[in-house]
């Protein structure tokens, strides 16, 4: 097997099967570079079933919320149709029925709303610059990849984010790239580097552009500082870039 098939293999395969390839494994086993892909692509597989994976509530949990949202249910429409003993009242041919569909439809309504399930999205420079401030205060700065394992890192955020992942020009502003990992932005999925800059580490988050919930000029750019921590968004290569140090 070649390193192109490889690629093509690793991009195609099934997470869920524990079985891989012969042939792609003695591939990898003597070519370094799939190798650090390989593993790499594993981690970010591992790290995706981790943060997906259910737990089962704890015992008595849902017990005790339905009593509590009982105590606090409001007073409901139907609570005029049903004796004390959870039967419906006697009433006049269709005397109840407007009330009962208007009922209906409202909890339609709200169940529709309940289970709708909207993308997350900023609404505004604002909000990223304080997301990505507040994540880069948090010091999360464990990178699974460094700067060998470039090319390899950006096919597995092509595959896990959806769009090529695009660098800025960090040489022309005096940057220094450390290395990087998947992450989320707030709720937004987005590639995550570490950054250094006259002996200060920074952070440098990359999304997509369908995040946003407004318009945004290419090249403009937004400075701010929050919390004594640079901010810098701007949006370039149809992505969207946040600076912190």
């Amino acid at each position: 097997m070649e390193c192109n098939a490889f690629h093509h293999w690793l991009r195609t395969r099934d997470g869920h099967n524990k079985q891989d390839s012969p042939g792609a494994m003695a591939h990898q086993a003597d070519c370094s570079d799939c190798q650090q892909l390989y593993a790499l692509d594993t981690r970010a597989e591992q790290g995706v079933a981790l943060a997906f994976a259910s737990q089962d509530l704890p015992r008595d949990l849902a017990e005790k919320i339905d009593q509590r949202l009982d105590l606090e249910s409001p007073p409901s429409i139907f609570n005029g149709f049903i004796s004390k003993h959870g039967r419906f009242k006697r009433f006049a041919p269709l005397a109840g029925f407007p009330a009962i569909l208007v009922g209906f439809m409202a909890l339609v309504m709200i169940l529709a709303g309940v289970f709708t399930l909207h993308t997350p999205s900023f609404k505004n420079l604002e909000q990223i610059s304080e997301q990505a401030v507040t994540d880069h205060l948090k010091g999360n700065q464990e990178i699974s990849f460094d700067t060998t394992a470039l090319y390899q890192a950006r096919e597995m955020f092509k595959r896990e984010l959806g769009f090529n992942v695009l660098l800025p020009n960090l040489d022309s502003q005096g940057v220094l790239l450390v290395g990087g990992r998947l992450c989320t932005l707030g709720k937004c999925r987005a590639a995550y580097f570490v950054i250094k800059k006259q002996g200060r580490t920074g952070s440098l988050f990359i999304m997509d552009t369908d995040y946003l919930d407004f318009e945004i000029a290419d090249k403009s750019r937004f400075s701010t500082t929050i919390k004594g921590c640079a901010a810098e968004v701007w949006k370039d290569n149809g992505q969207v870039y946040a600076m912190v140090f």
